[in-house]
């Protein structure tokens, strides 16, 4: 017990330095989520857009808007409309 209390320890200090370097520290536990399901499908698929994040991350439409609106303002997040269907949109992650 006594090392599986040290070991989730030290990956939480790990993603809170992750988080301090990324510049999302001071944001809600939902935006996180978004933000890293948005890192994760993008990873897997080479693309993200808002109806993957909704999908994997189970949060609503509306919250999900909100959060990447906020991420977006920030200079975290590019938001782009598709070439081929207007109705959806494309995330980018800003790495600086």
């Amino acid at each position: 017990m006594k090392n599986f209390i040290s070991s989730v320890n030290s990956i939480l200090e790990m993603l809170s330095s992750v988080e301090h370097d990324i510049n999302i520290a001071g944001y809600s536990l939902t935006e996180k989520k978004v933000y890293f399901t948005i890192i994760q499908t993008t990873a897997r698929n080479g693309n993200c857009n808002i109806t993957d994040v909704i999908n994997s991350s189970s949060l609503s439409r509306s919250t999900v808007y909100k959060a990447i609106k906020k991420l977006e303002c920030n200079n975290l997040l590019n938001v782009h409309q598709s070439s081929v269907d207007k109705r959806e949109s494309f995330l980018d992650v800003i790495v600086s």
